[in-house]
């Protein structure tokens, strides 16, 4: 049987009854039905409830036409083939507060990514539109507001308190967010498809390492100073934070920097004098992620074979620290080290063994290889400010933690060794993204291989 398509109105008789479907109004004359008067319904049963119980008919209307109205019908009776209640609404904000609730299995950081995109930009932009009307060109419409926003940003007129510059990698990462999430809906058939899947965006360009050769050096000093002269004039006496302008992100020629392996070892040579030189001597030479030598214990350390496993790691969510299993099944791996790197590792626990001997019962036990004075964990954002002093009282260019990272893939894939052998040092899932982000070519290594490719080429006379 065919759910009935109907027209009715508010309209009421003398004993304040609503005349309904009997409204003499709905039709004309002739017998046609009146467009001035009236809007659309229809009429979906439903399966019996527990226990063969019948349930009440679910009725939706306020439709301007008698066929929006048949197509919502069948939208409903669709979802309803899926298993999906059609007589309980959603929009997209009340959807996305119970996804997010329902989803132990997010990661700290990732949950509260998510959290802080639904927040800031979901909720504002799409949380009122019905969970089961929302269309591909409500995403496109979001993904335009962002872009207008940006565009007030540049020209100095930021239009929400707190605003920042989306880029194209965080407009994808927002997209991922509620591509996430739509899929779950699409899994417990309240959505036929997903609309943010078939929405086309700028693609992400990931950020390449940039070499600090010596031009760039030369430039950066240069503007470092300048804008240090120009603070002290404008300071009239006061206190000039050069450490502050040093890391300013305007005067590196890139977002991601790294440096030449003779920056590398002088940063290593000075913070030698540090209690936690073996904390950036494993960072550069086996490229862990801060999170993961943050969070390493001593037990996952075996000198006498010369290897580390990563098994945990201590990120932050928001500013406190949260210890969790890496990412994916590639994060956990083993890690080979080298005979300076294990020296390293065996003088640092030699100091911290004399440091708890100091710190007697105030000594706080936390198994960690890298730890505070008194044996607490280390939090992530105190090492990279660390880093970043050290690296601006040796006299480097600013570099990001990080970039010890891209540091110790690029001399790798320098020095000759197989990508594959680098990916699985990283712990990344597919070698594609270990050339495509950490294959930075050094100076040399390029002018050797134009050499050498120079000179396969026969020549007649030299040049």
């Amino acid at each position: 049987m065919k759910e009935p398509v109907y027209k009715r109105c508010k309209c009421q008789a003398p004993d304040g009854r609503e005349l309904g479907s009997h409204c003499p109004k709905l039709r004309r004359a002739d017998g046609s039905w009146n467009p001035r008067h009236g809007t659309w319904y229809y009429r979906l049963e439903l399966p019996p409830g527990p226990g063969g119980k019948r349930r009440t008919p679910h009725r939706r209307g306020g439709y301007a036409t008698q066929e929006e109205a048949r197509a919502a019908r069948d939208e409903a009776r669709e979802k309803l083939r899926r298993g999906a209640d059609p007589s309980v609404r959603h929009t997209v904000g009340q959807y996305l507060a119970a996804w997010l609730a329902a989803r132990p299995d997010l990661k700290g950081t990732t949950r509260r990514n998510y959290s802080l995109i639904i927040s800031t930009y979901l909720v504002p932009l799409l949380g009122h539109v019905g969970l089961d009307g929302l269309r591909p060109a409500h995403v496109t419409g979001m993904v335009a507001t962002i872009e207008a926003w940006n565009a007030e940003l540049a020209a100095g007129r930021p239009v929400r308190k707190y605003q920042r510059n989306v880029g194209p990698a965080s407009m994808q990462r927002i997209r991922a967010c509620l591509r996430a999430a739509l899929n779950d809906a699409v899994d417990q058939g309240l959505i036929a498809y997903n609309p943010a899947a078939r929405v086309r965006m700028a693609p992400e360009k990931r950020q390449r390492p940039v070499v600090w050769t010596a031009e760039r050096k030369e430039a950066f000093w240069s503007a470092c100073k300048q804008r240090v002269a120009d603070a002290k004039t404008g300071a009239q006496g006061r206190h000039v934070d050069s450490f502050a302008i040093w890391r300013h992100m305007s005067l590196r020629p890139a977002r991601v920097m790294i440096w030449l392996p003779q920056d590398t070892g002088a940063f290593l040579d000075y913070a030698a004098r540090h209690r936690l030189s073996a904390l950036f001597e494993v960072l550069a030479s086996t490229g862990m992620r801060r999170g993961e030598v943050c969070g390493l214990p001593w037990t996952d350390v075996d000198l006498s074979a010369a290897e580390l496993t990563i098994t945990t790691e201590r990120v932050q969510v928001g500013w406190q620290p949260v210890e969790d299993e890496p990412k994916s099944e590639s994060g956990k791996r083993v890690i080979a080290l080298d005979k300076a790197t294990v020296a390293a590792l065996r003088a640092h626990r030699k100091r911290q063994l004399a440091e708890r001997l100091a710190w007697a019962d105030a000594w706080a036990e936390s198994g960690k290889v890298f730890t505070r004075e008194d044996g607490s964990p280390l939090h992530p954002a105190a090492v990279t400010l660390l880093f970043e002093r050290l690296s601006f009282a040796a006299g480097l260019p600013p570099v990001g933690l990080h970039s010890l990272r891209h540091g110790a893939a690029t001399y790798a894939l320098a020095a000759g060794v197989d990508v594959k052998l680098v990916q699985d040092r990283l712990g990344h899932s597919t070698s594609a993204l270990t050339r495509d982000v950490y294959t930075s070519v050094l100076p040399d290594v390029a002018r050797a291989a134009a050499e050498a490719a120079a000179a396969i080429i026969p020549r007649r006379r030299a040049t």
